[in-house]
C-alpha cells in the first residue's frame, strides 16, 4: 500500500539562507520573544522553529517568509479538501510570519512593503470565511493618504454597538493584534483594528507621516465608525506601546471617548525610547525625521500629555509589568495618580512589555473594563 504525504515541510528540502548579519537576526530573536511573536499571531510551532534556525545560524527573513510559505501551502491543501476554517487558520499564521518578516526589514525598504502587502492578502483571504457583515475593511483618509481599518462587529448587534478602537506603536500595526478581537466580540463590543498616520502600509506606500495633527484623524475614524454602525458616543481607545501614549492624547482630544487604555505608554514616553536606540528612531521614521530624538522630543512636547491626562473626560486604565524596561513602575503609578479617581492601576509583577507573557489574562482584563465603561 503507497502512503500518502499530505505535509510536507519545506525546510527539510530548502532550508533558509545563512544570516548575513548575525547582530542583526540575534537582535531580531531579542526583540520578538516566543510571547510576543504567538501575541502577534503566529503558531507556537512555528515561532519554536524561527527560533531553532535562527540561533543556527540562518536569516530571520528567510526563515520567516519560508513559514509563510509553508502556511501558505497547508492553507491550499485544506481549501481543497473543503475545511475552510482550516484554511483560515493557517493563512492567519502566515500573514503573522510575514509581519515578524517585515520587521527586519527597516534596512530594505522595497522589499518590506512587498512583505508587508503580502501580509494584508494574507490577513484578508484568512477572514474570507466569516459571515457576511461581521467584518468589514475600510479606509479612512488623512492629507490625501488611505489608512487601514476593520471593524469586527458581534453576531448579536448589527447598529448601536459600543466600539473599541485599537492601534499599535513604533512596529507593531494593526493586524497585529486580530488575536484579541473574539475577547471583546464575546462581551458584546465592536472592535475597530486602526492604522494610524506613520503605520503601516499608511506609511511604507503612501508616505503617510504622524503628527500632532493625527488626533483629527481619530475622530475622523470615529466618524467613519458611526456611519457604519458604532454607538455614536460610547467609543473606546487602547494603545498598545507607544500607541498608549497616542491613546492618552486622542481621548483628551473627543469627548466621544469614553474609555482610555494605555498598555506600556508613558506621558514620559521620550524616556524609554532613550533607552533604546534602535526603538528611539523606529518612533521616529513615523515622524519622517530618521532617527531624530530632538523631532520625536518636539512632537511629544507638543501633544502635551500630562494636561491631557489631567483633563481628559475619559475613564483610564493603565496596564503595567514589573518587568517592562520601557516604563517604569513609577511612572504608571504617576498616569493613574494624574487622572484620579477615574483611573484603574492593573499589574503584573512578572509581566514584560505590553503584557506580552500573560496575553490571555490581559485580554481578559481589558474586555471586562471596556464592557464596564461602554454598557
Amino acid at each position: 500500500m503507497t502512503a500518502t504525504i499530505f505535509h510536507v515541510d519545506s525546510f527539510v528540502q530548502h532550508p533558509p539562507v545563512r544570516s548575513e548579519d548575525a547582530a542583526h537576526d540575534q537582535a531580531m530573536l531579542r526583540a520578538y520573544s516566543i510571547e510576543r511573536s504567538v501575541d502577534y499571531g503566529c503558531s507556537l510551532e512555528d515561532v519554536l522553529k524561527l527560533r531553532r534556525w535562527v540561533e543556527a545560524g540562518h536569516g530571520w527573513v528567510g526563515t520567516t517568509l519560508l513559514l509563510a510559505d509553508d502556511n501558505e501551502q497547508r492553507a491550499l491543501q485544506a481549501h481543497q479538501s473543503n475545511q475552510f476554517a482550516l484554511a483560515g487558520r493557517y493563512l492567519a499564521h502566515a500573514a503573522a510570519c510575514c509581519r515578524l518578516a517585515q520587521a527586519g526589514l527597516e534596512a530594505d525598504e522595497q522589499q518590506r512593503v512587498r512583505v508587508y502587502e503580502r501580509q494584508v492578502s494574507l490577513f484578508r483571504r484568512s477572514l474570507s470565511g466569516l459571515p457576511a457583515g461581521n467584518v468589514e475593511f475600510f479606509e479612512v483618509g488623512h492629507q490625501g493618504k488611505p489608512h487601514a481599518a476593520w471593524l469586527f462587529k458581534p453576531t448579536t448587534l448589527t447598529t448601536d454597538v459600543p466600539t473599541v478602537v485599537i492601534w499599535g506603536g513604533a512596529d507593531g500595526w494593526c493586524e497585529a493584534f486580530h488575536g484579541s478581537v473574539p475577547f471583546y466580540l464575546e462581551q458584546g463590543l465592536a472592535v475597530c483594528l486602526l492604522e494610524l498616520p506613520g503605520q503601516g502600509l499608511a506609511r511604507l506606500r503612501h508616505g503617510s507621516l504622524l503628527g500632532p495633527d493625527f488626533r483629527g484623524f481619530v475622530s475622523a475614524t470615529l466618524d467613519a465608525l458611526t456611519a457604519l454602525g458604532s454607538a455614536s458616543d460610547r467609543f473606546g481607545v487602547l494603545g498598545h506601546s507607544a500607541g498608549g501614549s497616542l491613546a492618552l492624547s486622542a481621548a483628551f482630544a473627543d469627548s466621544r471617548i469614553r474609555a482610555c487604555c494605555s498598555n506600556g505608554g508613558s506621558v514620559h514616553l521620550l524616556n524609554g525610547l532613550k533607552k533604546y536606540p534602535r526603538v528611539m528612531q523606529r518612533f521616529a521614521r513615523m515622524l519622517g525625521a530618521d532617527g531624530q530624538e530632538e523631532n520625536v522630543s518636539s512632537f511629544l512636547g507638543k501633544l502635551d500629555l500630562e494636561g491631557a491626562v489631567r483633563n481628559m473626560q475619559a475613564s483610564l486604565l493603565c496596564l503595567q509589568g514589573g518587568l517592562d524596561t520601557l516604563v517604569s513602575d513609577a511612572e504608571a503609578q504617576q498616569l493613574v495618580e494624574m487622572h484620579g479617581p477615574k483611573a484603574t492601576l492593573e499589574y503584573w509583577p512578572e509581566g514584560v512589555h505590553c503584557i506580552y507573557n500573560h496575553a490571555t489574562e490581559r485580554n481578559c482584563v481589558l474586555a471586562g473594563w471596556f464592557v464596564r465603561q461602554l454598557r
